[in-house]
Formats: C-alpha cells, sequence, structure tokens
C-alpha cells in the first residue's frame, strides 16, 4: 500500500549534473517555490519561534516545528509521480538542496530512467511520509558481487552516505573500487511497508546473488600446516584466504608446482586486490625455481588485521600444485644460506667454486676444481663441465637475470613486456612487475580499507593539501575524514582525521594542570587546592564554611578544631573509611581503641590547631601546609 501524499506540486525534470557524490545518490534538486509553498501550507509558527531553515536533508531525529504537534518531517521523502507515463513508473527519493530553477527538478538519471521519465517531462513531486526501515532483502544482479569482500559493510555505507528511502522494486547501483561498472542491486522485500525511510536506522540487510544463493560466498579457507592440492583454470587466479591468530609472530606461505607447470603466488589484505599486477606480497620466480614462496611478517599487517587472501595464477594456463600455510616458520633457504666472508684460519679459498678448502690441499683441489668444473662469468654459480645443467643455464640479455632457458617466456612477460594501467592508459608502465608496484602504492584505483568509514574503497588520486600529503592520505580518506563530530569534552565540532590530535590535546592539558597542581593539604583527599584559608579543596573546605562575619578567623578554627575531635572520638560512620585518624577507619582496622577519649582527641588537635594560629594574628602570615599532618575524612 502506498502512503498518503500530504502536499504536491507538478514541475518539469531535467537531469542534474552528475558528479562522484550524487550519480548514485537518491536525493534531488527542487526549486525554493516548493519548501515556500510547503511552509506556506502549515500552521503559522508560534511567537518567539525561530525561522525555519532551508536545508530539507537534515539528517537528524529533530523536526521543525511550525504548530502545537504539527511538525515538518526529517528527512524530507519524496514521490516522484510521471504525469506521462503509467502509475508503475512511481519512485520514492530525498532532497538534496532547494537550489534548482523555478518550476523545474533536477533529477539523477537513474531516478529518470526508474520512473520512465525523459528530460522535459512533467513530474508531480509528492510529500510522503515513510516509516523507519528495520530489515531489507537486497539482491545482486551482477554475478560479479561475489567478488566483493564484504558485500554488506559496502552497501551499508553507499546507503548511510547516499540513501535517503528504499521501495519495493527499486533499482540502484553501488560503486565498487576496482571495478570499472557499479555493481547493481534490486529491493526484493522491506519491513515495516513497501516503502521505508533508511536515515539514522539500524537497518538488518539480508542479500541473495543473481542465481538466488544466500551471500554466503567466501574465499576458500587455507588452514595452516597440511598441504592442499590447487588447480588453477587458464589465467584464473585460484584465491585462498588465512587467518593468522594474534600470537603468530610469521607466516610461511609455499606454493610446489607439479613437473610441467608453472604459477605465480600473490597474497593480499583485500580479497578484491589480489592478483599477478594487484598484491602486497609477491613470488614471480621462474619455472625453475620451485618451490614459490611468500613470507608475511606480524608488523606487516595492519593494526586490527588477521587475515590475508592469497592467489594462485597458473603460467602460461592450467596449472596442479600443492600450497601450504606454516606458522613461525624461517625460510628453509635460511638455513641454507652461507655468510660471505674471509675463510677460517688453516684454509683457503677457491677462486674456481669459491670454497673454502684447508691450506695443505688447496693446490690439489685447485686442479682438479678447474678441470671439472666451470664458473659462470655472469653470476656466481658453478657449473660441472659438459653437463646438461650448464647448457640450460641461461641469462637475460636486458636486465642479466639468471636462470633456465625454458623460463625465459615468463622472466620476459613478468618484466619486460609494457603494461597500461587502467587508470592512465597514456601512460605505460615498463613491465608487469612496475605496473603491479604502481597499483600497490600511487594508483588512484588501489583498494584500500578507509581509516574513517572502514569500506574497502578506490583511494582516489592524491591529494594536493599540504596536511594529506603529511598523513599520506589520498582523496577518498581525506575527503572521509573531513566531516565532523562533536568532541565529548568541549563539545567543538571536530572533523574525524583530526579527532586523535584534538584528543591528545585535552590530554595534554590535563598532564599540565596536574603538573602544576598544588595537592590539598588534607592527607586523605588528592583534589586540587583551593583558593581558602585552610588550604584545602573545595570538598574539603565546604562543610567548614559559614557566612558569618569572622574577621580574625576565631570562629572557623573552633569548627574546625569541632570536626577534628568528633571524627576521633565519635567517627564519621562511614562503611568505607580507612583513615586511621577516625573513629570509624580505626574501627574498620581492628584497632581495639578505636574512638579516643575526650583528653587523647584533645591532645592530637593541639599540634594541628598552633599550626593554623597565624591565621588569628593580623596580616595572615604565610603557612606552610605541607607541614601540617591534617587528616578529614572526605
Amino acid at each position: 500500500m502506498r502512503p498518503a501524499a500530504e502536499f504536491s506540486l507538478v514541475l518539469r525534470c531535467r537531469a542534474a549534473a552528475a558528479s562522484d557524490d550524487t550519480r548514485h545518490a537518491d536525493k534531488i534538486y527542487l526549486p525554493p517555490s516548493y519548501l515556500s509553498a510547503l511552509l506556506d501550507r502549515r500552521p503559522a509558527k508560534p511567537p518567539g519561534r525561530r525561522r525555519p531553515t532551508h536545508s530539507a536533508d537534515d539528517d537528524s531525529d529533530t523536526a521543525l516545528a511550525f504548530g502545537d504537534g504539527d511538525r515538518l518531517p526529517s528527512p524530507l521523502i519524496l514521490r516522484l509521480v510521471p504525469r506521462q507515463a503509467a502509475p508503475s513508473g512511481v519512485v520514492y527519493c530525498g532532497v538534496r538542496e532547494f537550489s534548482s530553477d523555478e518550476g523545474e527538478a533536477g533529477i539523477p538519471e537513474w531516478l529518470m530512467q526508474g520512473a520512465g521519465l525523459l528530460a522535459g517531462d512533467l513530474v508531480a513531486v509528492e510529500l510522503v511520509r515513510a516509516e523507519k526501515g528495520t530489515s531489507a532483502t537486497l539482491q545482486a544482479l551482477d554475478p560479479a558481487a561475489r567478488s566483493v569482500g564484504d558485500l554488506r559493510a559496502l552497501l551499508e555505507a553507499h546507503m548511510r552516505s547516499r540513501m535517503t528511502a528504499l521501495f519495493v522494486g527499486e533499482r540502484f547501483h553501488v560503486p565498487v573500487g576496482g571495478m570499472a561498472q557499479a555493481l547493481p542491486f534490486a529491493v526484493v522485500a522491506l519491513e515495516p511497508a513497501d516503502v521505508v525511510d533508511i536515515v539514522d536506522t539500524d537497518l538488518s540487510v539480508d542479500i541473495i546473488h543473481a542465481d538466488g544463493a544466500p551471500d554466503d560466498n567466501h574465499a576458500e579457507e587455507l588452514a595452516p600446516g597440511a598441504p592442499r592440492r590447487v588447480a588453477t583454470a587458464g589465467d584464473q587466479p585460484h584465491t585462498f584466504q588465512l587467518h593468522i591468530p594474534a600470537h603468530v609472530a610469521a607466516v610461511d606461505i609455499v606454493l610446489t608446482c607439479e613437473p610441467g607447470s608453472d604459477a605465480s603466488l600473490c597474497a593480499s589484505r583485500i580479497v578484491r586486490g589480489v592478483g599477478i599486477a594487484d598484491n602486497t606480497w609477491f613470488d614471480y620466480s621462474p619455472p625453475s625455481q620451485q618451490p614459490k614462496r611468500l613470507r608475511i611478517e606480524r608488523d606487516q599487517l595492519p593494526s586490527g588485521s588477521n587475515s590475508v587472501y592469497v592467489s594462485v595464477t597458473g603460467f602460461p594456463g592450467a596449472c596442479k600444485a600443492a600450497i601450504e600455510a606454516r606458522f613461525d616458520e624461517p625460510p628453509a633457504d635460511a638455513q641454507a644460506a652461507v655468510p660471505a666472508g674471509s675463510p677460517s684460519p688453516g684454509e683457503r679459498l677457491c677462486t674456481n667454486c669459491g670454497s673454502s678448502v684447508p691450506a695443505a690441499r688447496f693446490e690439489m683441489h685447485q686442479v682438479v676444481c678447474e678441470r671439472h668444473n666451470t664458473k659462470c662469468p655472469r653470476c656466481p654459480r658453478v657449473f660441472k663441465r659438459g653437463s646438461a645443467e650448464l647448457e640450460r643455464h641461461w641469462h637475460c640479455e636486458a636486465c642479466g637475470a639468471a636462470g633456465e632457458q625454458g623460463d625465459r617466456d615468463k622472466h620476459d612477460y613478468f618484466y619486460h613486456t609494457p603494461r597500461a594501467c587502467s587508470c592512465d592508459a597514456s601512460h605505460s608502465h615498463a613491465s608487469l612487475a612496475e605496473l603491479a608496484e604502481h597499483r600497490r602504492t600511487r594508483c588512484p584505483e588501489r583498494l584500500i580499507e578507509c581509516r574513517y568509514c572502514h569500506t574497502i574503497v578506490a583511494q582516489g588520486p592524491a591529494a594536493t593539501a599540504p596536511e594529506a600529503l603529511l598523513l599520506g592520505q589520498h582523496a577518498h580518506e581525506w575527503d572521509c575524514g573531513s566531516r565532523s563530530i562533536a568532541c565529548a569534552k568541549c563539545k567543538a565540532n571536530v572533523s574525524i582525521r583530526k579527532v586523535q590530535v584534538h584528543m591528545r590535546v585535552h590530554e595534554m592539558k590535563e598532564e599540565a594542570r596536574r603538573a602544576r597542581m598544588v595537592p590539598c593539604s588534607n592527607r586523605e583527599c588528592s583534589r586540587e587546592r583551593g583558593d581558602n584559608l585552610l588550604g584545602l579543596c573545595a570538598a574539603c573546605f565546604g562543610p567548614l564554611y559559614t557566612g558569618q562575619y569572622d574577621p580574625d578567623n576565631h570562629k572557623l578554627l573552633k569548627r574546625l578544631a569541632r570536626s577534628l575531635h568528633a571524627q576521633l572520638t565519635v567517627g564519621c560512620g562511614s562503611p568505607k573509611c580507612r583513615n586511621l585518624h577516625c573513629a570509624t577507619g580505626r574501627g574498620h582496622a581492628g584497632s581495639a581503641a578505636a574512638p579516643l577519649s575526650q583528653t587523647e582527641a584533645a591532645a592530637m588537635l593541639v599540634p594541628i590547631l598552633r599550626a593554623y594560629a597565624p591565621l588569628a594574628a593580623a596580616g595572615h602570615p604565610a603557612i606552610d601546609y605541607a607541614a601540617i599532618d591534617l587528616h578529614l575524612c572526605v
């Protein structure tokens, strides 16, 4: 059932100017006259009330009051009803600004298509009220949605920043970092009504894919310590997800290809950013170098991250291999590596093979070694003369890389084939390895997990602001961090990216205040000393204060004496008191003589009152509060 219209005005539609913020949003531009006409039909404002603001997109729970019990809803939810189209072309949306030309409504193109509108058509813009949404079932219409790591987080971020209302049957697009085309979604079901308001709501989202399967698609799990068989088809990567416990210092990922096949091993923190051109860690080694190996240290993972995504891509086509993850194990070749250096005493270094040989046998070894072995003139490897291994040995003429003859094709493919990035087709990178370096660092399409909205998005072009350069932020994080929130301490509006610095300023001010703080003269209190004659804080001095005229402070000292005497003889009565100068505290401590006698209490008061005696003298001489052994219950 469609909600009833409270107000309607017919306007001529035009396509709204498209930008990154408005292209996929459901908010339209209306003329100022629409707001004026809307307000004119509301009851007159009571005396003393402020005039309503001209902001319709106020994402708060407040509403503009114009009469007792009569409020303008916020946000404004509108229904667009084409005058030329069938009723089935109705769509619901919100308002971005009241700034369009008179008689026109600026509508995003995707909303015009959903309503069957063309530029210049007449459309009735109706104000309706919708219930707050509680749950929504959305269907991804493109199979490519399965490659998105956290689809629910992506949708929640999109709806929070760009959507005002949802209705059953609606189709909208969600831009995804790293994908050329936005992903289409359809609204299948809503609760509690067919049209709901989703601003400032806790909306539960269920997702189903194009084939009707629920969104439970994740990369295959790679369990540590157990080799797993993997077979790739063509050049499509096979992706695994590896969870790394917090106590693990490092992880080794080892890939061993079957004879006659080869693959590249890559890893990334983001599932959509793992492949031969998109990765954080990689092993492009040639077929002769087996096994492939990646080592990921714990400090290379961002704080709070506990998983990585690993991809195996066959070269030049299908590949069969075994992959294994090992925790806290050093690379196997670390044990075999021999540090370069001088030979041990009594040994000499062979100039042909580089081995350390006992000096007594050095001449014989040198003759035999040069007769049977030969050293490559371009690398330190040594081969047996006439061996097949020597015949297969190869060096790249362009970069000098060493390997076997069968490694040439893969080496040329990865290191000597120019590539262009999709972010700038006019610029060519010298190799796939250089392209991968570009895409993991400077590329605007590089996928990041935004530190502010916590969604996976493209980082965007490099920001030009000096502060952004110092923070290492690109366009998305710089814009996302520009949103402001109210500081919990001082209530000032602070941009999100400056919250940590702002809170640190509060901490430094508090530390400075404590550093220069003079403590209360009461040994049982840790507050700051107040401005009073006894050197007490406001809380300790409060029970002793009176408004009576007391020029020589005799009454103040009498009140102090009475309070201390009662404390020593009767006690404060607090069940938490641990003050040993109080009868109650002494009783809690197990003292046999908890309440003191009148004479004993008076004797304990004498040194304290003698220290405060200068207060009764003319001019109030300075008092050494630190030397007064005062213990008042607080």
